[in-house]
């Protein structure tokens, strides 16, 4: 919508936090929340340093699900219910830490997002996505458009990355998938293992 929202700032969050990530070094964390900001704060001393928000409507539009960190502390991701109401399609805001300022968008998920992961040389960044759309990885700063893991039974809920870049996603179907995560441009998502989930 074109008219102001207003917002009281407390401070904190007003409603439940969804997601916490921190940076390589754990200098920083970054929390997101149903109140439709993420916030970042200081480890060392518990102090808030910045606000973030995202583009916001009445109702559920906003609400952030997810949040991730680069390893060095430079870009927040967050995403969650974010551009679904008004296009039917999530988005993923970048962030610029230091000044909140928004950086990018990466558009056209057929899914709300529900959680992020970056690689550990900060080159690629995960999300994974409700219902059966699996999950999506972005070579992010060369604005590719993103690989895709498919082929899911339910929605996705965790992703982490190794140290040699494999992706290993996790999914409501019972199913532990395990990626390599090849290509310069656009990545490509290499299926290396599946496996039912202990349970």
């Amino acid at each position: 919508p074109a008219e102001p929202l207003l917002r009281i700032e407390a401070g904190m969050h007003t409603a439940s936090v969804r997601r916490i990530a921190t940076d390589a070094q754990g200098r920083w964390a970054v929390t997101a929340s149903d109140d439709k900001t993420a916030r970042v704060w200081d480890v060392a001393t518990g102090r808030l340093q910045q606000v973030l928000r995202p583009p916001i409507a009445p109702g559920n539009e906003g609400k952030l699900n997810a949040v991730a960190l680069s390893p060095d502390g430079a870009v927040v991701a967050a995403a969650g219910w974010t551009g679904w109401d008004w296009q039917r399609q999530a988005h993923i805001y970048l962030f610029d830490r230091t000044n909140g300022r928004l950086l990018q968008r990466l558009a056209g998920l057929p899914g709300v997002v529900i959680h992020m992961a970056y690689s550990p040389d900060g080159r690629h960044l995960a999300a994974t996505l409700t219902g059966k759309n699996g999950v999506r990885v972005w070579n992010w700063r060369a604005s590719a458009e993103p690989g895709a893991g498919t082929g899911f039974g339910a929605s996705s809920y965790g992703a982490s990355f190794s140290r040699d870049g494999r992706l290993v996603v996790s999914c409501d179907d019972g199913q532990l998938r395990l990626y390599r995560v090849a290509g310069s441009g656009q990545p490509v998502l290499e299926p290396l293992a599946t496996a039912k989930a202990p349970g």
